[in-house]
């Protein structure tokens, strides 16, 4: 059997071996062994399995049929490798958090299953979300909050957990027209400013309240901004802050019941 996909995580195992995980063109992962991974040895190998590359991989035959716990690489070939990001620690960074939020929403892989279940759309995005990070690392400015974002809305969206964009969650009118909103992620909207005023919450002298709802309002823009755009329209989403990352990352946690103390990179990613 042969799969192809992006190695998102790397453990070195004994001498010269590698326990890999494999984000498949499906979306879902799968744990491999790779014996010799490391390269060295008396011919001296390199290593091409490293973090963020696309590899095509043939899998051992199984010696026994449900034995077997982890799937056997006995060939891999390069596909495609990211030139500029892994010297960027900065780009690095989010690359990292790109797979380890990807590790824990993908299904894993069971070659004996015969399910159509998949999540091409999550590969989709990630294998994107990479390539066009390493190709606009040519350039000399690059706003990795502006990739964080869009790789967030983009991700929201195709996991069906996409929040109400365009209404009112109470007088179902048009958004469009409210420069101030509050963002509801347990009802999954936005409450307009007139529904705010007739719940007879004060806006005008409540300091906070107001840049909570300008906030609001900036974050809806936004997701609705990243939807409109393909990844390769990334330098036309511009101006992205930590706060907006923060406050999509914030939702994106609550609909998965997720902290984010729960990812390790994310607090590389907001110490930027």
């Amino acid at each position: 059997m042969n799969l192809e996909g992006i190695l998102i995580n790397k453990t070195p195992y004994k001498d010269r071996d590698i326990i890999g995980k494999l984000l498949l063109r499906s979306g879902k992962v799968v744990d491999l062994y790779f014996y010799g991974g490391r390269g060295g040895g008396k011919l001296q190998k390199g290593s091409i399995l490293e973090v963020g590359y696309m590899l095509k991989v043939t899998l051992a035959p199984a010696r026994k049929k449900g034995i077997q716990s982890m799937q056997i690489a006995k060939e891999w070939n390069l596909v495609w490798e990211a030139k500029h990001i892994r010297k960027n620690f900065q780009a690095f960074y989010l690359l990292s958090f790109i797979f380890e939020l990807t590790s824990k929403i993908a299904i894993e892989f069971d070659p004996e299953d015969a399910s159509d279940e998949d999540q091409a759309g999550v590969f989709k995005i990630v294998s994107n979300s990479l390539f066009h990070l390493d190709k606009n690392l040519e350039g000399e400015d690059v706003n990795l909050f502006d990739h964080l974002f869009l790789f967030l809305g983009k991700l929201t969206y195709e996991l069906g957990i996409l929040p109400d964009l365009k209404d009112c969650l109470y007088c179902h009118k048009g958004l469009d027209g409210f420069e101030l909103m509050k963002f509801e992620p347990q009802n999954g909207g936005f409450t307009c400013r007139e529904c705010l005023l007739q719940a007879d919450q004060s806006i005008s002298s409540n300091k906070n309240l107001f840049n909570d709802l300008q906030a609001s309002a900036e974050l809806r823009k936004r997701m609705t901004h990243s939807l409109s755009l393909k990844f390769s329209q990334i330098l036309d989403f511009k101006d992205t802050t930590r706060g907006n990352c923060d406050a999509i990352f914030s939702y994106f946690c609550y609909q998965f019941n997720f902290q984010k103390t729960d990812f390790k990179t994310w607090t590389m990613l907001v110490a930027l």
